[in-house]
């Protein structure tokens, strides 16, 4: 016999005593049937070898991607001569019961690992139906939560406009690069609930903890966690900052609406990236011709001639650059105290009111800021594969990473109605050793959410 028939099914050729392939229209038929090594009676546990009859069974077996394969089991029907019990021998491409082979199985959960798949996709290769796919998926994968590290970070992400909560939340361990979980809403009262159902030996042990600056986070995490160090995450802070810099931008940018093609409003709407982005160091000399001044200008020119327009928008931009080189240096917490201190001192000074909003929310989240500045030990890997630790400051970075793929699945997917598949397909994917249980979960739970009701 064919060594890759065999292979394909999955069984040895000393097992085989019969088989045959045939194909009509890309769909390949196997017909098998086993060498009789008799059977323990599952009453009695009498062996025998006497057979009362055969019976096909057709079992769906798609290891052939995008091709229809099916075996034609010939299945042995023993007698016991002692009790009189039937019962079929064992059988080694599906379970009891099935009609999919378990190769099909370990290749639909195989495919389900790829975050570029969907149930769909999967049903298409395998030649299944979606639900089928998905019913395999919830027998096989439910994820329960992972326990909680000595740093973790936080951040909410869009899930459905048609779930009652449109808003999820992620809980990533920073240093071991696990999702812990995955919660179907970020309200205050459901994510204390959450967090105290946690033992508080486990929560005890968490000593940093990354998050946006939402207040709701702040107020329960504190509640919940209290070894924790909680960080303002440095990405939304700075990007904080600079959105009042816009806000200024473009509150100068309304007093010139009148006069589209002054200089002042040129600027201001098509030179705005100068007040946020780098220059690089060759800009600096670089002269291009610009098409609205008519004649040869650097970066640096523009960008001057686009702070001069106003006092205030002066003030604020090298303000927010010191914030910004702040963020990025280095130091012991007492020092970034006092310099933090001092930027915001310089805020509330210079009166503008976008910064004197912006000096109270720094003051407000000062203690997260500074907490931001400690380090911790992270495991990561190179291009080679190989994996070292290495030091550095609480970020919620590695949170939207993780986002970034949720989001891919939940488009491919044109989003789901089910929260707790969702849930599991995500951490299924997400974390790499994850893997899919042998047996059937038998009492797999998976909820729909209420649908709206009309008005």
């Amino acid at each position: 016999m064919n060594d890759f028939i065999t292979t394909l099914l999955g069984v040895k050729e000393s097992e085989v005593e019969y088989c045959k392939e045939t194909v009509k229209n890309r769909k390949h038929t196997f017909y098998i049937r086993l060498v009789n090594r008799g059977q323990r009676c599952p009453e009695c546990g009498y062996y025998t070898r006497e057979i009362k009859e055969y019976r096909n069974k057709h079992i769906t077996h798609s290891v052939l991607l995008n091709e229809t394969s099916e075996i034609l089991y010939n299945a042995r029907r023993f007698l016991c001569p002692k009790c009189g019990k039937t019962f079929y021998e064992d059988n080694p491409f599906t379970e009891q019961y099935s009609r999919i082979s378990d190769k099909t199985v370990e290749n639909v959960l195989a495919l389900l690992k790829n975050y570029n798949e969907t149930f769909s996709s999967v049903a298409k290769k395998v030649n299944l139906s979606a639900q089928k796919v998905m019913n395999i998926f919830d027998e096989h994968v439910q994820i329960g939560r992972k326990e909680l590290s000595e740093s973790i970070g936080i951040d909410e992400f869009y899930f459905s406009r048609h779930a009652s909560k449109k808003y999820a939340l992620m809980v990533l361990s920073l240093n071991k690069g696990y999702v812990i979980d995955l919660l179907p809403s970020r309200d205050k009262h459901r994510l204390h609930s959450y967090f105290h159902r946690i033992p508080k030996e486990e929560r005890e042990k968490v000593k940093f903890i990354s998050i946006d600056m939402n207040e709701n986070y702040r107020d329960v995490l504190y509640s919940c966690f209290p070894n924790a160090k909680i960080c303002a995450d440095p990405f939304h802070v700075v990007r904080r900052v600079f959105d009042s810099l816009d806000r200024i931008r473009l509150s100068l940018l309304r007093k010139f609406e009148n006069d589209k093609r002054s200089d002042q409003y040129y600027l201001l709407k098509y030179q705005k990236h100068l007040l946020f982005e780098e220059i690089q160091y060759q800009n600096y000399s670089d002269v291009k011709k610009n098409h609205h001044f008519k004649y040869h200008l650097t970066d640096l020119q523009k960008r001057n001639m686009l702070l001069s327009i106003s006092g205030d928008l002066e003030r604020s931009y090298y303000l927010c650059q010191r914030y910004k080189s702040f963020d990025r240096s280095l130091g012991s917490p007492i020092e970034k105290a006092e310099e933090l201190d001092l930027i915001i001192n310089k805020m509330f000074d210079s009166q503008i009111t976008e910064l004197v909003s912006l000096a109270a929310t720094l003051l407000n989240w000062h203690i997260e800021i500074i907490n931001s500045f400690f380090t911790i030990s992270k495991r990561v890997s190179d291009h080679n594969g190989n994996s070292f630790r290495k030091t550095v400051r609480v970020t919620s970075g590695p949170v939207e990473g993780r986002n970034k793929y949720i989001k891919i699945i939940i488009r491919l997917a044109n989003g789901f109605s089910n929260f707790d598949r969702f849930r599991n397909r995500a951490l299924y994917v997400l974390n790499k050793n994850e893997s899919p249980s042998d047996m059937r979960i038998e009492n797999s739970v998976t909820r729909h959410f209420p649908k709206k009701q009309k008005m």
